[in-house]
């Protein structure tokens, strides 16, 4: 089983063959993405003014700019994985807030979560560390595999195809198992958690997720890790036609056959009013029917403050 460092490595390495134009890439999320639009709308409710702030999974530098021209942010450093965006950040910074391009600080290099000596540094001076991270586990994963393979849950073809936003969307799962909430796809959010909680104890965290396993489950997840869960912005999005659900389908019906918790649904709807919910796998079967059909999910941006130790 391949390490984290290697997971990484063999990520970046994928990430380097792709296509990309200078200011930006073909997998870059459009700034009027409903995923985009909730989290940059969180972080305005977030109250960032005059606060030094970190992302993880700084991307093209959409936020970067955002959280300075909007938010009124005094610092923004951030970080990726993919060690092209750093850079491109830093570039569509320096055009979209040219007066505060200053203010913003891009570790660069290859940077998992935090895992560097720089990007801790600056993650120790950070009053809010921000990201938006993948919540579904790597379909190609062994175990993943395994699991899907027993329950008969099959996988969707457009899962079959390293797609150029691939990394975007999906996270190596086996490689987080020794966090608790990596059962219900939060193991690469909830070590992120943990990696703060460490480095800047008195840090926020303000992370947007696609609540299909729900809110209270992600709750529980800060809570287990010293915080206090808020929610600051929400909204019903179409589910990605590019994500593969069979991870929530084999969750669902894992959880449901045993003692634990027999009731266990993801939340998914048939509405953009989410009035008609619907479990995983009867959104898997309204999808197999018609890859068209509507589908929608939460996206939600929940804000951790420390706890008190």
């Amino acid at each position: 089983m391949m390490t984290v460092t290697e997971a990484t490595k063999a990520s970046s390495e994928k990430a380097k063959t792709r296509k990309a134009s200078p200011t930006v890439p073909s997998f870059a999320f459009d700034p009027k993405d409903p995923w985009t639009n909730t989290f940059q709308r969180g972080l305005q409710q977030a109250g960032l003014t005059g606060k030094n702030t970190y992302e993880v999974g700084i991307g093209t530098g959409i936020n970067a700019a955002y959280l300075l021209k909007r938010c009124g942010a005094a610092k923004v450093s951030g970080s990726d994985l993919d060690p092209r965006l750093a850079e491109l950040a830093e570039t569509n910074v320096n055009q979209l807030a040219p007066d505060l391009a200053h203010r913003f600080h891009p570790v660069k290099g290859i940077v998992s979560l935090i895992d560097t000596t720089e990007a801790r540094a600056a993650v120790a001076t950070a009053d809010a560390v921000i990201a938006s991270l993948p919540q579904v586990g790597e379909p190609m994963d062994h175990r993943v595999a395994m699991i899907r393979e027993h329950l008969s849950v099959p996988l969707a073809d457009s899962a079959k195809q390293c797609a150029d936003d691939h990394i975007a969307h999906y996270y190596p799962w086996s490689l987080f198992d020794d966090n608790p909430f990596n059962a219900v796809g939060l193991g690469l959010n909830e070590a992120l958690l943990k990696r703060v909680r460490k480095h800047a104890p008195r840090a926020q965290v303000i992370l947007n997720f696609g609540s299909r396993v729900g809110t209270e489950v992600i709750f529980n997840c800060f809570a287990a890790n010293g915080y206090q869960p808020e929610k600051l912005s929400s909204q019903i999005v179409k589910q990605h036609k590019g994500t593969d659900i069979s991870f929530f389908v084999s969750l669902e019906k894992t959880l449901q056959q045993s003692a634990f918790d027999k009731d266990f649904q993801c939340d998914f709807y048939a509405d953009p009013e989410a009035s008609q919910p619907l479990s995983a796998c009867e959104a898997q079967a309204r999808l197999d029917e018609d890859p068209d059909a509507p589908v929608f999910h939460e996206v939600c941006v929940i804000r951790g403050k420390p706890v008190a130790a």
